[in-house]
């Protein structure tokens, strides 16, 4: 039932199964009109016909026209026989002689000489029921016969005849079209519903092409038409299933790759490490990795930008490879680098030699194009794993104490990782949480270490202070300040700690206005995180505000490095500061990068001298020379020139000779609590 279903619900069997119905029917219809006529006709001459041998014998064998009433007498009987209505006879000359049955018409039959021996239509009904029909008698006196007969059955037989030449025909039409249809729908439409649905199939899933593909033993043009629709398919299924391993593989590379050193990532080294730890679990077992960090990264994408960095990238990344050839390099984006090797004979000597091809290697001058070069220091840390089948991630975390541990070991550039590292990681967080505590409880406090203006006639006068922060411990005792502001820096507390000083400042320059009349500058250090700080200078008018105090007493210090990180925005925010009154000046200056290119930008009051230049002066010309050109190029720009560290009387007369104009130090005084600062200096100053 299914399968004679199938070619009637298809919509191309029926457009072409009733084109050709209706061109059937339109032919037979064509051979039918003609064929209906010539049965009317036949059906007219056989009445015609049947009247004449009814009629005829009886005038023969009468007497013709010698008796009227004879002749009415034998032709009466005739009359509705063979549906004859009237018989009406004429003499030659178109006398009428006798009717029998209804009268003739006016003017029937017409003129005799019109008339043959044979029968002839005279006319017919208009309602085509009556047919008259005239023919000259072969009887005595060759009288002119004339009859009307009923025709209406004719009528009736050519509907009749009609019916079943057009019903024999609607059967034969529907045959062959049937017929047609079977046949087309089983050669022709249903491959073609096949190849219909499979297309669809496949468009829908063209990753799954091949398996809509049509099976066919046929040899004429829908099998090949068939063929090319398989051969497509497979094409479609493998042009799809090359592409999806493309983008599986542009997805695994996308996962474990950096896409702009295309090296592997972090999670591909660690992948990779896991990897050798399986296959080598021996005693012999060996795996160095080393992690290599950028030390000034983020001062050159401040400075020249994110592409030309990007470049500078990938010229690492070459070095590197150059440098360990058969190791497996890898970069996990921004400033970090690492590099795995799994020899079983490099030792630790091996693995040193390494480091410092390293060092030599990818450190060192590189050229950014547009005239500028830098000089790049890297610092390596490197675990290793002996005997031991440590994981990635394990092997990692060693690898980055190891690299943290590089800041804290006298200038180190590399370094292994050893037990006491991991010891000193716990001890830092400890201390972390620590500050933490500290910070939020208020056990910070602030010390005042005077900053001297040195005079001509060989004196020096107090000039002002820099705020210094001081942690004592409840059981570590004091902590050093560079130990508690880098793990500040670290963990983000710098910007509350911050925040804490410049509002003790400002309180402290309150505090001594309303006691003694007068107050000196006091200088507050800005950390990078607080100075990239958007509402920086909002946030200082508040603090102005809150303790009404005038903005020239407050004078703010940021590192070199801070200032370079996006000079274009340090412009901006120094002036933004200097507008409001306050001083701002250069810290640590001659440690960071390129400040003489970008210093004339920088709207600055004072720069300081470095703590590391003035311990070697008497003892080092390099720092002497360093000295004396920040001396003269603070004179240059008109800039106030501010000396830090001077602890002997040689340093302070160097700076004295080359014009420094202030100078801070123990020379002068160690950095005290408020009370002792204001009774040593402010309130002396006041008194005199």
């Amino acid at each position: 039932m299914q399968r004679l279903r199938n070619p009637f619900s298809c919509r191309l069997c029926w457009r072409i199964t009733l084109v050709v119905f209706g061109l059937i029917l339109a032919v037979e219809s064509v051979i039918l009109i003609p064929s209906a006529a010539r049965f009317r006709d036949t059906e007219l001459e056989r009445l015609a016909h049947a009247a004449h041998i009814t009629v005829e014998p009886v005038l023969l064998l009468g007497r013709g026209l010698a008796s009227r009433g004879i002749l009415t007498r034998d032709l009466a009987p005739l009359v509705s026989m063979y549906g004859i209505e009237s018989i009406a006879v004429y003499q030659r000359g178109g006398q009428l002689v006798t009717t029998v049955g209804a009268a003739p018409p006016p003017g029937f039959p017409g003129t005799s000489h019109e008339l043959s021996r044979r029968v002839r239509q005279v006319a017919r009904a208009a309602d085509s029921t009556r047919l008259e029909v005239a023919w000259h008698s072969d009887a005595q006196g060759s009288p002119v016969i004339a009859a009307r007969i009923d025709s209406s059955k004719v009528l009736h037989d050519l509907v009749a005849y009609l019916w079943r030449i057009g019903g024999l025909v609607a059967l034969i039409v529907l045959v062959v079209t049937v017929g047609t249809m079977l046949v087309l729908h089983r050669w022709v439409l249903r491959p073609l519903l096949q190849l219909r649905d499979s297309a669809l199939a496949a468009g829908v899933e063209p990753g799954r092409a091949n398996e809509f593909i049509l099976t066919t033993t046929r040899r004429d043009e829908v099998g090949e038409l068939i063929a090319a629709h398989n051969a497509m398919l497979e094409r479609v299924a493998d042009s799809k299933r090359r592409d999806h391993e493309v983008a599986e593989e542009r997805a695994r590379f996308l996962t474990r790759h950096d896409p702009l050193t295309r090296l592997p990532n972090r999670a591909a080294l660690i992948e990779h490490v896991d990897g050798l730890a399986r296959l080598r679990i021996d005693a012999s077992c060996r795996i160095s990795l080393l992690l290599i960090e950028l030390t000034q990264f983020s001062v050159l994408h401040g400075s020249f930008g994110p592409q030309r960095c990007d470049d500078l990238l990938g010229q690492i990344s070459a070095r590197l490879r150059r440098a360990g050839p058969s190791e497996f390099v890898a970069h996990f984006g921004g400033e970090r680098f690492a590099m795995v090797n799994d020899t079983l004979r490099c030792d630790a000597t091996g693995v040193s030699r390494l480091a410092e091809a390293v060092l030599r290697e990818a450190g060192g001058i590189y050229d950014l194009g547009g005239g500028h070069t830098v000089s790049l220091v890297l610092r390596v840390g490197i675990a290793r794993s002996e005997g031991v089948a440590l994981d990635g991630r394990t092997l990692l975390n060693q690898a980055e104490l190891a690299l943290a541990g590089t800041t804290e070991s006298d200038g180190a550039h590399y370094l292994f990782y050893s037990a006491g590292l991991a010891e000193a990681a716990r001890e830092r967080q400890s201390l972390a949480r620590d500050l933490k505590h500290a910070v939020e409880s208020g056990d910070l406090f602030p010390v005042f270490q005077p900053k001297m203006a040195l005079t001509a006639d060989g004196g020096a006068v107090i000039a002002g202070a820099e705020v210094l922060l001081r942690w004592n411990h409840a059981t570590r005792g004091m902590v050093p300040p560079d130990v508690f502001i880098a793990l500040a820096e670290s963990t983000g507390l710098i910007v509350p700690i911050g925040a804490q000083v410049l509002r003790a400042a400002a309180q402290a320059v309150r505090g001594m206005l309303d006691r003694y009349g007068w107050a000196p500058p006091l200088a507050v250090n800005l950390s990078a995180q607080q100075f990239a700080d958007t509402a920086l200078v909002l946030h200082i008018k508040q603090v102005l505000a809150q303790a009404q105090i005038p903005a020239h007493l407050l004078e703010l210090e940021i590192t070199e490095t801070a200032a370079m990180k996006d000079a274009a925005r340090t412009a901006t925010t120094l002036e933004a500061l200097r507008a409001i009154g306050i001083r701002v000046a250069i810290d640590d200056f001659g440690t960071g990068y390129s400040s003489l290119s970008y210093l004339r930008r920088f709207a600055v009051d004072a720069i300081k001298i470095d703590k590391s230049f003035v311990d070697d002066i008497g003892a080092d010309a390099n720092a002497e020379a360093v000295c004396d050109a920040i001396l003269r190029l603070g004179k240059s720009l008109n800039t106030k020139i501010v000396a830090e560290g001077v602890e002997n009387s040689l340093q302070l007369e160097f700076l004295r000779a080359r014009r420094c104009d202030e100078v801070q130090g123990y020379f002068f005084s160690k950095p005290l609590p408020l009370a002792a600062f204001e009774k040593d200096w402010v309130a002396v100053r006041a008194v005199a």
